[in-house]
């Protein structure tokens, strides 16, 4: 792990590591705070600052007052972000419309100490497949845009609403109907279980419901595995990696609350969806950062031998792969091809406004441009992971 990885999880492992001197250990101040911002534990880091002084005795002043800087935006942001959310669940809840969240506003108001300790972007939240119709004119009633995207029943499972508020902030809302644009993965979970399963969230507010403990940690798991091959994006860079360390953070604060009963719960369940292996690797590789507690036979038990898991196979898979398996998992010949024609041909309107530059261009040769240069960016997907 580099440096700077490291020196984070000893920090927020509660060692008080001193800030590098010497030239051939030292890292910049702006190496820190770039990689803080990425794995997204700046607002982490700030709070231990605040809680021991000590700790960060002999870091540099420039390094304190960019975390209490940061600390003070997230802050601001997720005050108006709450207010929003409330609306929006008293709105859909009128309606009929329960959702459930997950992810990381789930995890920042039923976890951390405080909310504004979990940094991210948006919220997350599943509703019922029959309810999309509905939702979508609630927000759009609030003042959200749902953002356009390629369109297809068997392309995507999710739709992005924004919205912006008086001081320039940008709110997202991922609204998803099925949990994952995987045609293999999505069948992971439904929402009826998520909703059968949620526990309340009175921090947010009395409609919030967020995914029970055993189905946050197995969706945390996936959620990481996922981002090998999909890109998720800080700062408007797009990155390939399950390892950012907020991540790895949550299931290390999810498995330390568990009890021997939770735990059952998890492997059996773990093994139901054939999501094993991904749990393990996930639990893994967050002992490896954070000195996670995970009880042995918890760890035998994962370990057993036993069918190879489609998910695991799926997620360790280059881009190829992944796309015959979710292509192989689609029922029926008619929906195989609707999957292909809607892979292959989205609305006009999207291709417009994916090529603005390309206007006047002819449809077709547009088409055409989008299928090249995703192939284009797999085979390069496909090299850079060998």
């Amino acid at each position: 792990m580099p440096c700077v990885e490291e020196f984070l999880c000893r920090f927020l492992r509660r060692e008080s590591p001193s800030w590098p001197q010497a030239a051939g250990e030292s890292f910049t101040i702006a190496d820190f705070l770039e990689r803080a911002r990425y794995h997204g534990v700046l607002p982490l880091v700030y709070d231990r600052l605040q809680r021991e002084p000590d700790s960060g005795q002999g870091w540099p002043q420039q390094v304190l007052q960019a975390c209490h800087e940061d600390a003070l935006g997230h802050a601001m942001w997720e005050l108006r972000h709450r207010d929003l959310l409330m609306r929006v669940l008293a709105q859909l809840a009128k309606i009929g419309v329960r959702p459930v969240l997950f992810k990381g506003t789930a995890l920042a108001y039923s976890l951390y100490p405080a909310r504004a300790l979990r940094a991210r972007g948006d919220t997350d939240l599943i509703i019922s497949p029959g309810a999309r119709r509905q939702a979508s004119a609630a927000l759009e009633a609030l003042g959200f845009t749902k953002q356009l995207d390629a369109g297809g029943e068997l392309v995507f499972y999710q739709a992005s609403f924004i919205r912006h508020d008086e001081r320039g902030g940008q709110h997202t809302l991922d609204v998803h109907w099925r949990i994952n644009n995987s045609e293999l993965l999505s069948r992971l979970f439904d929402y009826q279980e998520l909703f059968r399963n949620a526990r309340p969230v009175p921090r947010i507010g009395p409609d919030a419901l967020a995914a029970g403990r055993v189905d946050a940690l197995l969706l945390a798991c996936l959620h990481r595995a996922t981002h090998h091959q999909a890109p998720y994006y800080v700062d408007a860079v797009a990155y390939y990696s399950g390892n950012r360390l907020i991540w790895l953070y949550d299931i290390h604060l999810l498995a330390g609350g568990f009890s021997h009963a939770e735990w059952d719960e998890l492997i059996g369940l773990a093994r139901e969806k054939g999501l094993l292996a991904v749990c393990l690797e996930g639990l893994e590789r967050a002992q490896a950062r954070f000195h996670t507690a995970i009880p042995e036979p918890v760890v035998a038990a994962m370990r057993l031998p036993g069918p190879p898991e489609a998910a695991a196979r799926y997620l360790g898979g280059g881009v190829w792969r992944q796309q015959w398996m979710d292509f192989c998992a689609i029922a029926g010949t008619a929906n195989k091809m609707r999957f292909l024609t809607e892979t292959a041909f989205p609305p006009a309107r999207y291709i417009r406004q994916k090529y603005p530059q390309g206007q006047s261009d002819w449809l077709p040769w547009l088409y055409l441009r989008r299928v090249s240069g995703g192939l284009l960016k797999r085979m390069h997907r496909q090299a850079d992971t060998r």
